[in-house]
């Protein structure tokens, strides 16, 4: 573990420093009295005036000495003067320096300051300015009264502006100061008059996320109201274009969240898949299903659909996203389900395909596509797909993944509530995670295979030189409060995110505190030029955590989850040499 609170902010090496250093929030330039100044390497900036533009708020006190900060998604800040350890949303986070008073303003951390707000920061040395805008989180395109209802999720203001292209007929919209965090790739839709919804980060500085949906005919739009949520009507152009009735399958868009670092990613459109929506109430002697359910069993998952009568179905494959879909004729499904799996299967959905006459649809949509098996059970009224979880091979080649046991011989890590050694957690989960990783074909190298010290500067250095393409470095977390507990994956570079990103949410599945993806300036992750993330896979110094840790079993478990959250940053993410 890494002792004390974790610094959620990057500081810049002494000659990085300009002499007038600048800030720019959601494209403008705000007017700051004193100006912006480094101290240790950290940029310091006066609050008042700093967030307005990211639609924040911010109040001082002179008496306590304690700023609060309000942030445009409720994010609540608390800074003294004076102190490195800021409150965000209750939650104590050490600061790389603390904040002072110039002229009876308060100068405080500009990067921690929007990092903690949601917001996408990044640091141009050649031109000597931080560059803050918002991020977009979802998009859903839904149903709503004459026509669509298209919903941009969004952490902090952005500026709409859109255009009706024709020839092919196009609606673009373009979110202005906003940096994309929708991950999955372009769908076809063909629902609404709507053939396909592109995502792309269309352009930086300025930022600017595009939309576009490829039309079978012309829509209008309108904005109806404003950040950090933006909701936007499409309206059929023609009365003749209007639908006659209701659609056989209204999509929402949800995507998973990522944070690709704008500047170096491609215009490529990326979209997000559909999810139905709920149906009307059905009649009572109409079948129903009852329930969607998942059954473990060793080395395979049962996805069950339990009906009150015999069904039958149809089965397709559907790519963009890779899904399986079962089609149940004449069936209602009185309330949407959706089901978090892991492993080769990322999520599991029924709900009402369409009514007048009743559909039902079971989508699993894959992580990584493998073997199944559709079948009825208990005279046909429960639909069971068997899935193997075991996945096939990671697609992508010349991946190798460093493993690296935090600690190890003179240096034991931290120590339990009652006596686990960190050093002896993370060696066995590393190897663990080692042993799952090769079983599915994946090129692995250890920083260390035994209760041997391995100084901290050289573990970036080992993985280097056996072709590391990816780094992940194991610790178990200690605090003086041991009521915290939870799993927590650390990453610095924007190269990293989506790898943090997909482990956590592994983890997240494990059934005990998911503490999420957080920032810090670990020395193996500064020094990393490859994607590197560190995982807390607990807190010893929690006694439920504590047990967990004890059991070969637990560890086997996080061991197997780190590893579905790589294989699946190496399945859509090339090997790069660094």
């Amino acid at each position: 573990m890494w002792v004390g609170l974790v610094v959620l902010c990057l500081s810049l090496p002494a000659g990085a420093q300009p002499a007038s250093p600048a800030v720019v929030v959601n494209g403008r330039t705000p007017s700051l009295d004193p100006p912006p100044v480094f101290r240790a390497g950290v940029l310091l900036a006066p609050l008042e005036g700093l967030v307005e533009p990211y639609g924040a708020s911010s109040r001082w006190d002179p008496l306590t000495r304690t700023a609060q900060v309000v942030g445009p998604r409720g994010t609540r800040l608390v800074f003294r003067a004076g102190d490195r350890v800021a409150l965000v949303d209750g939650e104590p986070r050490v600061l790389p320096v603390a904040p002072e008073l110039a002229g009876g303003k308060l100068l405080v951390p500009a990067e921690f300051l929007f990092r903690a707000l949601g917001a996408w920061v990044k640091w141009e040395p050649t031109e000597g300015t931080l560059h803050v805008v918002s991020q977009v989180l979802r998009l859903v395109l839904d149903r709503a009264p004459g026509g669509l209802r298209l919903q941009v999720e969004a952490t902090g203001p952005v500026e709409v502006r859109t255009a009706v292209l024709s020839q092919p007929d196009r609606l673009v919209v373009d979110l202005v100061n906003a940096a994309s965090r929708i991950e999955t790739r372009e769908v076809s839709l063909g629902e609404f008059g709507v053939r396909r919804v592109r995502v792309a980060q269309f352009q930086v500085k300025p930022y600017v996320t595009r939309v576009v949906l490829d039309l079978d005919a012309p829509l209008d739009v309108e904005v109806v109201s404003g950040p950090p949520e933006v909701v936007l009507r499409l309206l059929p152009r023609a009365p003749s274009a209007a639908a006659t009735g209701p659609p056989a399958s209204p999509p929402a868009f949800s995507p998973p969240a990522a944070s690709p670092d704008p500047a170096a990613t491609s215009p490529d459109p990326q979209t997000v898949p559909p999810v139905s929506s709920p149906a009307p109430p059905a009649g009572p002697d109409v079948p129903r299903i009852l329930g969607l359910s998942l059954e473990r069993q060793v080395g395979r998952v049962r996805v069950v659909v339990q009906a009150d009568r015999p069904l039958e179905f149809q089965v397709k494959e559907l790519p963009d996203p890779d899904r399986l879909v079962l089609d149940i004729p004449g069936v209602f499904v009185p309330v949407k389900q959706e089901l978090a799996v892991g492993g080769p299967v990322e999520v599991v959905r029924a709900a009402q395909f369409q009514t007048d006459p009743d559909v039902a649809r079971v989508v699993v949509q894959w992580q990584a596509r493998t073997r199944y098996e559709v079948q009825l059970e208990d005279g046909g009224s429960r639909l069971v797909v068997v899935v193997d979880e075991l996945p096939a091979p990671p697609p992508r080649t010349g991946h190798v993944v460093a493993i690296d046991p935090g600690h190890g011989g003179k240096d034991p890590g931290a120590i339990g509530a009652t006596g686990l050694v960190e050093k002896d957690v993370v060696l066995d989960i590393g190897l663990r995670l080692r042993d799952v990783l090769r079983g599915q074909g994946v090129r692995t190298v250890m920083t260390r295979e035994a209760d041997v010290f391995v100084d901290l500067a050289d573990r970036v250095p080992i993985a280097l030189r056996a072709g590391a393409t990816v780094f992940v470095s194991v610790h178990a977390n200690a605090t003086t409060r041991g009521v915290i507990r939870g799993l927590e994956t650390y990453y610095l570079k924007p190269n990293s995110v989506q790898l943090a990103t997909w482990i956590q949410e592994e983890l997240g599945r494990l059934g005990i505190p998911d503490r999420g993806i957080r920032t810090a300036n670990f020395k193996v992750l500064r020094d990393s030029p490859i994607p590197a993330v560190l995982v807390e896979v607990g807190y010893l110094t929690n006694l439920e955590d504590e047990a967990l840790l004890r059991t070969a079993a637990f560890r086997q478990r996080v061991a197997e989850a780190i590893a579905r959250g790589v294989v699946r940053f190496i399945r859509h993410v090339p090997a790069l040499q660094p």
